[in-house]
């Protein structure tokens, strides 16, 4: 039996795992690396930034950046662990409910669990972007090569990005419609 992937990591992987290889069809290899390099290293990436910010540059308890770092990191722990519980689930059920094959729909995460994501990513974007305005605005002569402001606008770019990838996933069904043709 080969590995049922769960639509919510790869729209693409999911539609593309019942296919036969053709050596023309590059969709799995393009579902692997966006899987991997634009969804899974970003998010690691952005996880692990955050938790460098919150530990060594916004340590003082009762500073507005330190509770601004905190909201952003737990808001980006959130969609994680949704996504970490729902994967349980679904490699724990024997039917793999979160993913198609042998002629069935997959079923599409509860409402709840879709808005977790979604506005947990938003709002981690957003509370990285009110963190580094807080920032300039309270340091203006801070020095714009400092190491604490290129993290933060790298975490704003890779937190729109990976939330665009995150979001593309959520809309599976008519992805997966779309790639079989059907109405």
């Amino acid at each position: 039996m080969s590995v049922r992937f769960p639509y919510f990591w790869s729209t693409q992987l999911d539609a593309t795992q019942d296919q036969v290889d053709n050596p023309k069809d590059t969709s799995r290899l393009e579902g692997w690396i966006g899987l991997l390099f634009f969804n899974t290293f970003v998010w690691i990436t952005v996880v692990g930034l955050d938790i460098h910010l919150f530990i060594s540059e916004f340590q003082h308890e009762h500073s507005q950046a330190h509770v601004l770092q905190t909201a952003a990191l737990v808001t980006v722990c959130v969609p994680a662990g949704i996504i970490l519980l729902f994967t349980l689930m679904h490699m724990c059920s024997d039917d793999r409910p979160f993913s198609s094959g042998d002629g069935k729909e997959a079923r599409t995460l509860p409402p709840f669990a879709t808005a977790l994501i979604a506005g947990g990513l938003r709002a981690t974007t957003g509370f990285s972007y009110v963190l580094l305005l807080t920032i300039v605005i309270h340091s203006p002569s801070m020095n714009s090569g400092s190491e604490m402001l290129k993290i933060l606008v790298a975490q704003i770019c890779l937190k729109t990005f990976g939330t665009a990838m995150a979001m593309a996933n959520q809309r599976y069904p008519k992805y997966y419609k779309s790639v079989q043709g059907a109405p």
